[in-house]
């Protein structure tokens, strides 16, 4: 569906001394929209003019306009009230809805990303910023997101069109996010991360007005009484600037007063050195034929086992153990454990046996 772009020449001049709330956009952000509840109040919220102390609302939002015609006609004209005023209460800005939502840009929610409307979008919220920063007190500073008219049943467009605003509006991952990628942007990220970067709220009516079911609003795109109400609760409960580049979080490695005590023998027990020595038993002698035995032997510790025969030297080996070819008369096995830590048995089980013939 086309949307309209009017432009038109703009001149402003503001009241000497006045401490005014801006409202700057296109036909959804004119005066008499959500704009005018915010500085007059409704339904129980106090507008800026109670809460801020705002003395006038100056309404720069036209019908029709873009962000290049923004930037041209009402910027300035913006800019200089910031400037001119004793001090400016707030300033909020909504605008997009021409640029993506009803003209043939195809870059928002594409791999391009709309690289250079993203760039001009941010200049003018840096602007804005920057003068807001060297105005006298604190200001209120908000930016519009864009709520998806199309999208509720019976609107009569198509649910491919529908889709197609919300890939333009919320990119190809269709989540706003305050610090996107560049690739794959819609314009809510571009609004989002406008308002992380230069320390503005945001407000985002998509899902107030995705709940009504068409409800809120007037014609096929504008928003009636119900809806710049939700609107103007959108900027009075507004998602919040992040920091996208916070330092990292410290660590036991950047910071090593973060490490956690090191363990030690005195307070955990399994670390102190293994000074105990295992104990060897032989469980079982079994002869195998006239000149061969078997013998089967354990530790009291996970190791190994040294074996010795005839008073021979201890050498390494593992249970079962079997001797061969033994000669006639008595012979002597030893053997002992040796655990993990290289304690050995200093009583090594012995067994004596007797080859007869």
């Amino acid at each position: 569906m086309a949307v309209a772009v009017a432009a038109c020449a703009f001149v402003f001049a503001t009241s000497a001394g006045a401490d005014p709330y801006i409202s700057m956009g296109d036909s959804t952000s004119t005066g008499d929209m959500y704009p005018g509840l915010l500085y007059g109040g409704y339904t129980g919220h106090q507008g800026f003019d109670q809460t801020l102390g705002a003395d006038e609302h100056i309404s720069l939002g036209q019908g029709g306009q873009v962000l290049a015609g923004l930037k041209v006609e009402q910027l300035p004209a913006a800019l200089a009230a910031i400037n001119d005023s004793d001090d400016t209460k707030a300033v909020t800005i909504g605008i997009g809805g021409n640029d993506g939502l009803g003209n043939d840009e195809q870059c928002f929610g594409s791999e391009a990303g709309c690289p250079a409307w993203q760039a001009s979008y941010l200049d003018m919220v840096a602007q804005v910023r920057t003068a807001l920063d060297n105005d006298p007190g604190e200001e209120f500073f908000g930016l519009l997101s864009y709520y998806n008219p199309f999208r509720w049943d019976g609107s009569g467009i198509s649910q491919e069109d529908q889709d197609r605003i919300d890939l333009k509006l919320l990119g190809t991952n269709l989540i706003a996010d305050q610090c996107p990628a560049d690739a794959g942007i819609g314009i809510n990220d571009i609004i989002r991360k406008a308002g992380s970067e230069y320390g503005a709220v945001v407000a985002d009516p998509y899902d107030a007005f995705l709940d009504a079911d068409g409800t809120f609003l007037a014609d096929s795109i504008h928003a009636n009484a119900a809806g710049n109400e939700a609107i103007a609760d959108a900027f009075l409960d507004p998602v919040l600037p992040i920091d996208c580049n916070p330092p990292p979080e410290p660590t036991c490695e950047t910071d090593p007063s973060l490490c956690p005590p090191q363990p030690t023998c005195e307070t955990d027990a399994s670390l102190c050195p293994d000074q105990v020595a295992p104990q060897t038993r032989i469980v079982s002698m079994k002869r195998r034929g006239r000149h061969a035995v078997t013998f089967r032997f354990r530790s009291s510790e996970r190791g190994g086992f040294l074996c010795s025969l005839d008073r021979r030297k201890f050498v390494r080996c593992s249970s079962p153990r079997t001797f061969r070819g033994l000669r006639r008369g008595r012979h002597l096995f030893r053997v002992k454990a040796v655990d993990a830590a290289g304690n050995v048995d200093r009583t090594p089980a012995r067994r004596a046996f007797r080859i007869k013939r």
